[in-house]
């Protein structure tokens, strides 16, 4: 197969179970920086799976889950939070012994907790993705100078532990090491909430268009740029959701107190508590991006 050869290799063969935009650009990544001797792409359809193999993303495919991972060194879950927790169970069966299995979900306690029995799991979330979706998304860069959350429990084996850290900063990322719940809350502050924002924001404008509808030639930069998430595949954030619903709730009742006391100071006309409001989040966006 087109990855396979004697150049030196760190990661074996790697078995990747989605390949869309995440799983293709590791794919890519791992291929183009020759880190696997061979990827094999697991999915549910041999079509989209064929063209995978076509833009480079993977060597060879597989649709029988089990037959994909059973000669895996490591296996990379990239799929939806709802399929990663149906098929993990399953995986964790067909590797072989000592195989490495992590994945990529935006929340980690569900997914973490599934798979507590299994020491060589360990739960990973890059923080990289585009409101595009699909492997004619996939990139190898995609992961270059990302945050690379990974998250071990006191029963992760040290040298799988290793391997996915490797594997993470091998195609760029730089990592960083949390426990599960301190990761599904602060994910829900910086990837969740704004996501929920965007679509309300985005449902919102549409309501405006019935009654106005010139509205869209009205809209610039910051519009797009507060919504441009909302585009992103709507299975992913109801899984998202559902599987991180305390922390979300409590990122949107946070920031349901902010919109009130603006909303209360416009109207009250109270010029210096809005302006004092307006000055805080400048003072405290410049504050997150030295933080950063």
């Amino acid at each position: 197969m087109s990855g396979e050869g004697s150049f030196p290799t760190r990661f074996g063969t790697v078995a990747i179970v989605g390949v869309g935009l995440m799983g293709g650009s590791l794919g890519l990544a791992l291929r183009q920086r020759r880190l696997a001797h061979r990827v094999i792409g697991v999915g549910r359809d041999a079509a989209r799976l064929s063209h995978a193999v076509s833009l480079g993303a993977i060597d060879s495919f597989q649709t029988d889950i089990a037959v994909g991972v059973e000669d895996a060194d490591v296996v990379v879950l990239c799929s939806t939070i709802g399929h990663i927790l149906e098929v993990l169970p399953g995986v964790l069966q067909a590797v072989k012994p000592g195989a490495v299995v992590t994945d990529v979900g935006s929340t980690k306690t569900t997914i973490v907790e599934a798979a507590a029995a299994f020491p060589n799991f360990v739960g990973g979330h890059p923080m990289a993705g585009s409101e595009r979706g699909g492997v004619e998304a996939a990139t190898a860069l995609l992961y270059q100078e990302a945050t690379w959350a990974i998250t071990p429990t006191d029963t992760t084996d040290p040298a799988a532990l290793r391997i996915v850290t490797a594997l993470a900063q091998e195609i760029g990322a730089t990592t960083l090491l949390l426990d599960p719940k301190s990761h599904d809350a602060m994910v829900a502050v910086t990837s969740h909430l704004p996501h929920v924002l965007a679509t309300s924001l985005m449902r919102s404008a549409a309501l405006a268009t019935q009654t106005l509808p010139q509205t869209p030639r009205l809209s610039a930069g910051s519009f797009a740029d507060m919504t441009r998430v909302s585009a992103s595949p709507a299975p992913i954030w109801r899984d998202i959701c559902l599987t991180n619903r305390d922390a979300i709730l409590a990122a949107i009742a946070s920031f349901r107190g902010e919109l009130d006391a603006l909303e209360k100071a416009i109207m009250n006309s109270d010029a210096a508590e809005i302006e004092k409001l307006f000055a805080g989040g400048a003072k405290a966006k410049e504050t997150w991006g030295a933080e950063r």
